[in-house]
């Protein structure tokens, strides 16, 4: 039974790669607009990050003795950011190609914006220090 649910996730994760995969094709040719592209990728990490953020410093004000306008500033620019990929979308599309793109936008950058920005900042400062040239180990000993 096991191998059976396994084999079902496994199914409706390909299933849906291609249908992603065909969506961003057909797009591609009827309107020459690709939706995961790198700009695309940019403003959806801007406005998912500052609406997840914006949203934790609002919820967490009160515990940190804070103004809560902060972030609900922060939430606003990224409602602004997701309006303005809307926007682009669907002035490069039509609206309901250029809505259901951008909610998939949205959903399949979600996790990549969020957590694997902050991942690639770190793994840059781990570089920097792995490759800084120190003195050579037998040195240190004396």
């Amino acid at each position: 039974m096991d191998f059976l649910k396994l084999a079902i996730v496994v199914g409706l994760l390909l299933g849906t790669a291609r249908a992603i995969q065909l969506c961003g094709r057909h797009c591609r040719n009827r309107f020459g607009h690709s939706f995961f592209a790198a700009r695309g990728f940019l403003l959806a990490a801007i406005a998912i990050n500052f609406i997840w953020w914006g949203f934790y410093a609002w919820a967490t004000a009160a515990l940190h003795h804070a103004q809560p306008s902060g972030g609900l500033a922060l939430m606003a620019l990224g409602i602004a950011a997701a309006g303005w990929l809307t926007y682009e979308n669907v002035h490069a599309t039509n609206a309901l190609y250029g809505v259901v793109g951008s909610s998939l936008q949205f959903v399949l950058f979600f996790p990549v914006a969020l957590y694997g920005l902050p991942l690639v900042a770190v793994a840059l400062i781990f570089l920097l220090f792995a490759t800084y040239k120190g003195a050579p180990a037998w040195l240190i000993g004396l």
